[in-house]
């Protein structure tokens, strides 16, 4: 049975205040095509929970007015410098930011993915401030040592936005190049949307399961994506496109990110539109100039 879809289709019945957990690393395969989705969608009100290192998409679903939650370890523009939209919101008070760094994300979404009450971990805070901003960060006695060891609550997402380099029909994915643990925080998630550049003829054979991050079981739909992580990076499909990126930062520092959402979200139709507005030449060239 086929997944494939449009990425419109795709985050369709996100609902407003669901929890949406967010792939991508830096300006690595960000899920952009489904969050220009999201955006065109008006969704509100969302909890968003990135990977460790996160960066345009949550800086710029916040610009959008969907987020109204943020579990953060970090979120900026990596070699552009901070995330201006994230910033303005947490020093705002617009987002309420729930503070965490790697460990809180990666632990509690695996504790999520297992179904527990929690994870115990040594303990990582002595000396630090984070559990007196995250009171959810707790310690316990460790039953068979008497020792005292860190606990962190499970995380869950009611979908999981990833992207992919190659998926089959089935949803079977495949991501290439930086990677985190897509497959856990797929496992923590209710449902799973993958967007992907390319989707492989259903008449070819199956995709290698050694080559697979998210198999098709965890997968609820595949959105067709050509260039759907741009302007960040689809690693050996292409390269980030520095030019957009700085046209990004830029305007998000000036305060016009709205700009942007006219130009790329909002005033087009669809991914298509998006395309057509970037520019397949633009796009051709950031594919041959990969390296």
């Amino acid at each position: 049975m086929t997944k494939v879809t449009t990425p419109d289709e795709a985050v369709a019945d996100i609902p407003d205040g669901a929890t949406v957990a967010l792939g991508g690393v830096h300006s690595h395969n960000g899920p952009l095509a489904l969050v220009h989705a999201l955006i065109r969608k008006g969704v509100r009100d969302l909890t968003l929970i990135p990977t460790p290192s996160a960066g345009l998409p949550v800086d710029l679903l916040i610009a959008a007015g969907c987020v109204a939650k943020l579990h953060v370890s970090y979120v900026g523009l990596e070699f552009l410098g901070l995330a201006p939209n994230f910033r303005r919101a947490a020093e705002a008070g617009t987002v309420e930011i729930v503070e965490g760094d790697e460990a809180w994300i990666v632990f509690g979404m695996r504790a999520g993915a297992a179904r527990l009450p929690f994870m115990a971990l040594p303990p990582l805070y002595e000396g630090t401030d984070l559990p007196k901003v995250n009171p959810l960060i707790r310690t316990t006695t460790d039953p068979y040592t008497g020792a005292t060891v860190t606990t962190i609550p499970p995380l869950r997402a009611d979908v999981c936005l990833l992207h992919a380099q190659v998926a089959d029909a089935k949803g079977n994915a495949q991501i290439w190049g930086q990677r985190r643990f897509e497959d856990v925080m797929a496992k923590a998630s209710d449902r799973v949307v993958v967007s992907a550049d390319e989707i492989l003829d259903p008449a070819a054979p199956r995709p290698d399961p050694r080559h697979v991050t998210v198999p098709a079981p965890l997968v609820d739909v595949v959105a067709h994506a050509p260039y759907g992580a741009h302007p960040t990076s689809s690693p050996g499909h292409y390269r980030y496109d520095r030019e957009r990126l700085v046209e990004y930062r830029d305007l998000a520092l000036a305060g016009r990110t709205a700009d942007h959402v006219d130009r790329y979200v909002t005033g087009v139709k669809d991914h298509t539109g998006y395309l057509e507005r970037v520019g397949l030449g633009r796009l051709l060239a950031l594919r041959q100039t990969m390296g």
